[in-house]
Parts: C-alpha cells; sequence; structure tokens
C-alpha cells in the first residue's frame, strides 16, 4: 500500500465478504462494482483525492440499500439495488473524467475494464463473491507486511534525530553557525551537458551547505527540516556564511563558473553588499544566483528590485523548485531567469505522453529547452526522460557517477595534488598566525 493510502476502518475487507454471504439469498436487482484506485498512479490518489471520489457514489447510496466499501490498497465497492445503468455509468464517468490525466485511463476511453469491474450479483455471485474472499486474504497479507515495515521503521527511528526543530533550538543552531567552522560541510555538485554520444561536461557547480551533515554537527537530535518556515529562517543565516566562504576562499575552483543557491533577502543585504565588492565584472558574469519558486512568489517586488540589481551586476539567475505541474504557468523570459531547474520525479515519466505529454514538450519549448536543468537526476532514466523532453543539461547523483567513471585518471591525480597542495599551504598558514599571535 502507498504512503498515502486511505485509512481504512477495521478489516474492512471481512464487512465486505459478509455482507457478501447475506446477499446470496437477496441478489435481485443488485449491482457491484469495482473501482481499482490502485492502479492509478500514487501522486492521483492521495487522501484528498480519495476523499472526493468516495464522495461521488454518496447519491447512489443515500437512502436506498448500498454500501460503500473502502480496500486496503485504496480500491472502493460499490454495492446498490435497483440504481439504473445509466446512473452507475454517469458516476463512472464523473471519476473517469476526474482522474482523465492519469497514464490508466489516457488512452484507454474505451476500457472501462482497465478502471473498474462490473457485477450484476443475479448472475455474478460467485465471482462476486470469490473477489470478497480474495480481498480479505489479501488485507491479512497487507498487515503482516506492515508491521514488519513498522518494526522496521521504528527501528530506524531510534537512531534517527526524532525532536522537531523549535524556536529556543534555532537560537541555538544560529549562534553556533555563526562559530562553527562550516568549511567541512560545503559541498559542490556539477551541471553538466549531456549529448548523445559524447561525455558528460561540466557547465558550472554548484556550492551548498549539507544540511543532513549540518545537522549532524551542531544539533544531532533534531530534524532541522521538520518545520519549514524556521529552516526557511535557518537558510538566511547559512547564506551569510556561506557568501563569506566564498569571499575569502582562495581556492582557484570558485574562480571557474558556479552557482549558490540565495534568498532574495539575503541579495538584498550588507552582506550580500560586501561579497559583490570584493568581485570583479569578470567573476560576477561566471557567477548563477539560484532562487527558490516560493521565495520568488512570496514577495515579487522584492525579487523584481532584486533581480535588476543581479542583472545590472552581470550575475545571471537561475528558478529553483520547479516541477512539471508548475512549469506550464511559468515564463522564464518575463520572470527574467537566465536557467530553470526542473525536479526530477517519477512521476515526470508519466507525462510524456498524451495530452499532458504535449502540454509539458510546449512549456519546455517556451522556457527553451537549452536554459533548462534537470536537477536530482539519480537515475539513467531520468536523463533518458529528460532528453526525450529536449533537456540537455542535468545534476545529480547519475551525473556525479558519469563523470567519475569519465575522469582521466591523470586529471585526477593532478587535481588531487593540487588540492594537497592548498592544504598544506592553509595549514602553514594557519601555524604562522598561530605563533605571531603566541609572540605578541
Amino acid at each position: 500500500m502507498n504512503e498515502t493510502a486511505q485509512k481504512t476502518r477495521p478489516h474492512e475487507e471481512k464487512a465486505l465478504l459478509d455482507y457478501a454471504k447475506r446477499l446470496d439469498k437477496f441478489r435481485a436487482g443488485r449491482r457491484a462494482i469495482h473501482v481499482h484506485f490502485s492502479r492509478l498512479r500514487p501522486y492521483n490518489r492521495r487522501r484528498h483525492h480519495l476523499r472526493i471520489a468516495a464522495s461521488a457514489f454518496e447519491p447512489l447510496i443515500a437512502g436506498q440499500d448500498g454500501a460503500l466499501f473502502r480496500i486496503h490498497n485504496d480500491d472502493m465497492i460499490l454495492l446498490c439495488k435497483d440504481v439504473s445503468v445509466a446512473e452507475l455509468d454517469e458516476c463512472v464517468l464523473r471519476l473517469r473524467y476526474l482522474f482523465s490525466e492519469d497514464p490508466l485511463l489516457t488512452g484507454h476511453e474505451q476500457e472501462g475494464e482497465e478502471f473498474c469491474t462490473w457485477y450484476k450479483i443475479e448472475t455474478d455471485y460467485r465471482a462476486f463473491l470469490s473477489l470478497a474472499e480474495q480481498l480479505v486474504e489479501s488485507r491479512a497479507q497487507a498487515d503482516a507486511e506492515r508491521a514488519v515495515e513498522q518494526r522496521a521503521a521504528e527501528a530506524d527511528a531510534s537512531e534517527a534525530p526524532s525532536l522537531p526543530l523549535d524556536p529556543p533550538h534555532l537560537a541555538t543552531i544560529i549562534r553556533a553557525i555563526a562559530q562553527a567552522d562550516l568549511s567541512s560541510v560545503v559541498r559542490r555538485q556539477p551541471v553538466c551537458a549531456v549529448s548523445n554520444d559524447a561525455d558528460p561536461k561540466t557547465v558550472f557547480h554548484e556550492f551548498y551547505i549539507s544540511i543532513e551533515d549540518l545537522r549532524q554537527k551542531l544539533l544531532p537530535s533534531h530534524d532541522i527540516l521538520a518545520n519549514r518556515w524556521l529552516f526557511q529562517d535557518l537558510t538566511r543565516y547559512l547564506d551569510n556564511r556561506m557568501i563569506a566562504m566564498l569571499a575569502r576562499n582562495d581556492d582557484k575552483s570558485i574562480d571557474q563558473a558556479f552557482s549558490i543557491n540565495l534568498n532574495i533577502d539575503t541579495l538584498l543585504s550588507p552582506e550580500f553588499i560586501e561579497f559583490d565588492k570584493v568581485l570583479n565584472g569578470t567573476s560576477r558574469r561566471t557567477i548563477v544566483v539560484e532562487l527558490q519558486l516560493v521565495d520568488v512568489f512570496a514577495d515579487i517586488g522584492s525579487f523584481l528590485f532584486a533581480r535588476d540589481f543581479l542583472h545590472g551586476r552581470g550575475y545571471k539567475l537561475c528558478l529553483d523548485g520547479t516541477t512539471h505541474l508548475s512549469l506550464p504557468f511559468l515564463d522564464r523570459k518575463q520572470l527574467g531567469f537566465d536557467l530553470i531547474k526542473l525536479q526530477w520525479s517519477s512521476d515526470l515519466a508519466d507525462q510524456t505522453t498524451g495530452a499532458r505529454g504535449a502540454a509539458l514538450r510546449a512549456a519546455i519549448a517556451l522556457q527553451s529547452s537549452d536554459r533548462i536543468i534537470l536537477c536530482r537526476s539519480d537515475s539513467e532514466t531520468a536523463v533518458e526522460v529528460g532528453r526525450s523532453l529536449g533537456i540537455t543539461m542535468f545534476q545529480g547523483h547519475y551525473i556525479d557517477h558519469l563523470l567519475l567513471v569519465t575522469t582521466d585518471p591523470q586529471e585526477m591525480i593532478r587535481a588531487l595534488g593540487e588540492a594537497k597542495s592548498r592544504h598544506r599551504a592553509a595549514t602553514r598558514r594557519a601555524s604562522d598566525q598561530r605563533r605571531t599571535a603566541a609572540r605578541d
């Protein structure tokens, strides 16, 4: 059962079986419809979807000798008496329209058996009784599997942070951030252009702070992502530490193109102005500033002001946090972004055919496919789907793996040697500073 599955009443399948057995002597005029919601994609059978779907059956059972059973796997079974086929058809058509964008129904308008199974109890009683018995067995197996999963989850929970971040702890972690050396939790990940036959080519690197490593370092007992708005506040302090580290970093790798994800408030802060002052015009033109979609539309006036300031200074802008659902509602050029990051998810693979696929391709064409980065690309499937949509830039663990296996070993040795040299130089400078301070 998927994680968003509807919680059923205890053993509703047993209630269905008991109901079916009692129908043996009262078959006349009765029909049943088994609606296979379990065959829909998980994103189309969340709790609110199923609640609305169930309400569609209410006119058929209200005040009549009927019942609705909600099965553990999200399926529903409607039983009713003396209801015309036309009324039942109308109800099913409403449901099919409600979920018409699901791949189960796309292109199968005439194949009703894909979505639901009909039973005329008078003639199909044995088949319906067999279904009820199978559902009882299926529920027992699902309960057993869920018990095993729950024990495993409890074991994992004993090791994972269980306390949500609250305002007092936010203040604690902010004070710690101000004093801690965060260089050990800064990561960088490449954004690469991927063509059919050639090896991936790095376009730029994204510098970011690993939130999980930060939690382990500063507040291991708490889940700092639990409260979205407190975490958003925390990112402002992380922004300032990141730009401060970049401003004083002598690692030549940041002289190459890179991106940083910042809040709009940060871009308008004195700290960012100071960061901007240490850069020359050439450096600014190699920096991509990533902004979150939710941050942009939270205060569109501040965004427009920050956008014009950044463009005037030579920075490039990337809109982060978009999905295949939000992309068709955006206009990259009108918003003033140079790039858009589209998040990969398994749902995206279902959006490449039919009317929804055409709409998605039109949205990508509007943004310009060579300006879209498919991020979170953690599998070969993600790259294949992205390329089928015309996307050529990717970011994710799968891309990291491709780069690793295609990197020249001699180049890797050279890069490692340079990194060691920088580390030794930094160690010597720190030692000299300590000796100077001791003499003073």
